[in-house]
């Protein structure tokens, strides 16, 4: 678990660096920026560590990583382009969301015993999220731009999710690294084709506004976030991983409430007792 909570720390900072940094930039140039270095850092640590790379690339089950790492690619575009204009409250909703797919997971397909407890948390974690987007439904239907932004979170809480529960099954064939190098591989190289075919423009026009200084520190706290996570995964099932990880929606709502002053009603914050309320139970 201490692997885990490392993690939790190092992804909620991690959302806040996003947001500080999004402005001016285009989603697909910073992610790639980023992946640079956490490219760099990855292949690092596995030739320190001697992981044998060849011989995970020529295994046959080497290709559910990379379909994992698509997933979270997707995951990760849909995320900052979010964050370009929603606020990190709304993310963090959807980020306890996650909690309940990886929870129906572990139950309907891992075949473990469904307690009266778990279904009382999957109850209030759904309530919470039902309270959320009555919440926001007027302003979703006036709006279509908060209507796509819903959009948005929908897509990113299942792609990585689908991302989580692939590489979960893949730790227990594969080091850590040799899935974290693959992973942060293909956020490279899919986002920089991606820009280069989708808004090269905008690429070249932006690729001195961030500083190297900014782009190194967010790889720093990202590969430390992945590393801690993925380490926790092997001793962990992707349920507790998730229910672990909702204390980073969490503390997320506060950096965003500190940081860039979120605004929070109500009914946000009883959608949000209600969903943490069902993660707890859910432990």
């Amino acid at each position: 678990m201490l692997w885990l909570f490392l993690s939790v720390c190092h992804y909620a900072f991690n959302n806040v660096l996003w947001k500080l940094f999004l402005k001016g930039e285009q989603p697909l140039h910073i992610i790639s920026r980023r992946a640079i270095f956490t490219v760099a850092f990855a292949f690092g640590a596995a030739w320190v560590t001697q992981v044998n790379l060849i011989d995970f690339i020529l295994h046959p089950n080497s290709i559910y990583v990379f379909i994992a790492s698509l997933f979270g690619v997707l995951g990760l575009v849909l995320m900052v382009t979010f964050l370009k204009s929603g606020s990190l409250v709304q993310m963090a909703f959807y980020s306890l969301l996650g909690t309940g797919i990886a929870a129906c997971y572990t139950y309907l397909f891992r075949e473990e015993s469904l307690t009266t407890k778990a279904i009382l948390g999957s109850a209030l974690m759904s309530i919470g999220y039902l309270v959320f987007c009555f919440n926001d439904r007027h302003k979703a239907q006036k709006e279509k731009a908060v209507f796509k932004q819903h959009l948005l979170l929908i897509g990113m809480t299942l792609s990585f999710s689908v991302s989580l529960l692939i590489q979960w099954e893949s730790l227990k064939i594969f080091p850590p690294l040799a899935i974290i190098c693959t992973q942060e591989s293909t956020v490279l190289i899919t986002t920089s084709l991606l820009a280069i075919f989708f808004n090269p423009a905008e690429n070249s026009r932006n690729s001195e506004s961030q500083s190297t200084l900014k782009m190194a520190l967010m790889a720093v706290v990202v590969f430390a976030g992945i590393f801690a996570g993925t380490i926790g995964l092997k001793t962990a099932d992707p349920f507790l991983a998730s229910v672990a990880g909702f204390a980073v929606p969490v503390l997320t709502v506060i950096f965003g409430r500190i940081v860039f002053r979120d605004r929070m009603d109500v009914l946000h914050w009883a959608s949000l007792v209600l969903m943490i309320a069902g993660g707890v139970c859910l432990i």
